[in-house]
């Protein structure tokens, strides 16, 4: 059992990731959020989760069996869809693409360093970071605390999504399989030496 639960977990996770065009990957934080660390600890993190759910769904009878899954991917849901609004409004706050092709984490307008603070008196115009990337090395336009707290927050957010969406999937695939198993045929008796039909 949890070597089949273990093997259909991993394939939800590869399905996540690797499904829709990579959506899931494609929509990461930047790499100087440690996206890789994200991805490795919210994966064994729904392990342990799911491990909990089928643990306590075991325990019950057929179809309460797979009711109790259904309300855990119902509920995996749930808490899910906030995370779909919030991570889209956070990732859109604290990313911006500079060169074009490479995604780099930003902090806070108001967080910019000091040296930044005295060129925007003289240059108001100048906010953007692509224009002050002229001028500054992108890792000077901000301050490393607000670097940190930006990283963190979508950090925080994409794991919520994501553990939530492998939590709900494979949730609901364990209801479904659950289903098919208790709706199987009966496997027939096989008649014995002695059965209808033997003369002894």
């Amino acid at each position: 059992m949890n070597k089949r639960l273990l093997s259909s977990f991993l394939e939800v996770v590869v399905f996540l990731f690797a499904g829709f065009g990579g959506f899931l990957k494609n929509i990461a934080p930047p790499e100087q959020s440690g996206v890789t660390y994200i991805a490795g600890i919210s994966s064994f993190l729904a392990l342990i989760v799911l491990m909990i759910v089928s643990a306590l769904a075991r325990s019950a009878p057929g179809q309460r069996y797979r009711r109790r899954w259904v309300v855990a991917g119902v509920l995996a849901f749930v808490v899910a869809l906030p995370a779909t609004y919030l991570y889209p409004q956070a990732l859109r706050q604290y990313t911006w693409w500079y060169p074009d092709s490479t995604p780099r984490l930003r902090g806070s307008d108001a967080d910019v360093t000091p040296e930044v603070k005295v060129f925007l008196t003289s240059h108001p115009d100048a906010k953007d970071p692509k224009a002050l990337a002229r001028n500054f090395e992108p890792s000077q336009i901000w301050t490393d605390d607000s670097l940190k707290q930006a990283g963190s927050r979508l950090s925080l957010l994409y794991t919520w999504l994501i553990l939530s969406l492998a939590t709900t999937v494979f949730c609901l695939l364990e209801a479904n399989a659950s289903k098919d198993k208790s709706s199987a045929p009966a496997a027939p008796v096989p008649v014995g030496d002695g059965g209808v039909g033997s003369n002894g």
